[in-house]
């Protein structure tokens, strides 16, 4: 066999390698792209869907979708969302979040269902304090505020009548000098209440001293009847 032979032979099993070699290359870049990127099934609307609207089986579909692009609170099944009320508009094609929606079982009140000799007033609190996994629209709660180490009642009962997004201002540097109000780090929420009108005014001396409020969730058994 000549030189001439084995030269040719030689190429042909290097470019065979080589072949090899880049196709491994693109399989594990493709299983490295992949990394971390989830799919689960989350809930779309399928049509835009008003404030205040009861959602039906033909108002909502699930797809899978990217689970790293969604929020926790993004609704995964059907029959999470099904007979619930949009406290909030949800536009066709987007994602449904729990926290637009009203609350399981609630007496839902619309946003603007400010009950007569009430004032409708919003509250900004982080996650934690307003009792996040329990509200929703038409919710009970008491509030209090935190007083030189004591926890002090502020409002004995306030019904929520509007759950508003997270927000992210950029505000004034925070006491450590970093953390801004009203910034991701920080993360708030509005929650709009109807309460009588001296009760308004405290929830707003409160907040002007930037003094921390929590909510808690009054049972429906332990309800003062008309409020």
């Amino acid at each position: 066999m000549g030189r001439r032979t084995l030269a040719l032979i030689g190429s042909v099993l290097l470019a065979a390698a080589g072949t090899a070699i880049v196709a491994l290359y693109v399989r594990g870049a493709d299983s490295r792209a992949t990394q971390g990127q989830a799919l689960g099934t989350f809930v779309v609307a399928t049509r835009e869907i008003a404030a205040g609207e009861t959602i039906t089986a033909e108002d909502v579909h699930t797809r899978p979708m990217r689970a790293d692009d969604q929020p926790g609170t993004t609704a995964t099944g059907l029959d999470t969302v099904i007979g619930r009320r949009a406290v909030a508009g949800i536009l066709a094609g987007a994602t449904v979040d729990e926290r637009v929606l009203s609350r399981p079982g609630a007496d839902v009140d619309l946003p603007a269902a400010v009950r007569a000799g009430e004032l409708g007033v919003n509250v900004q609190l982080a996650d934690p304090n307003r009792a996040v996994s329990l509200l929703g629209v038409g919710s009970q709660v008491r509030v209090f505020t935190l007083k030189k180490e004591k926890v002090q009642q502020i409002v004995r009962q306030a019904r929520v009548i509007s759950i508003g997004a997270t927000l992210e201002d950029s505000g004034a540097p925070g006491p450590d000098g970093q953390h801004r109000v009203g910034s991701p780090a920080v993360p708030q929420a509005v929650v709009g209440l109807s309460v009588p009108q001296e009760q308004a005014e405290v929830l707003m001396r409160v907040q002007m001293q930037q003094q921390p409020m929590y909510f808690a969730l009054i049972p429906s058994g332990d309800v003062t009847a008309g409020r």
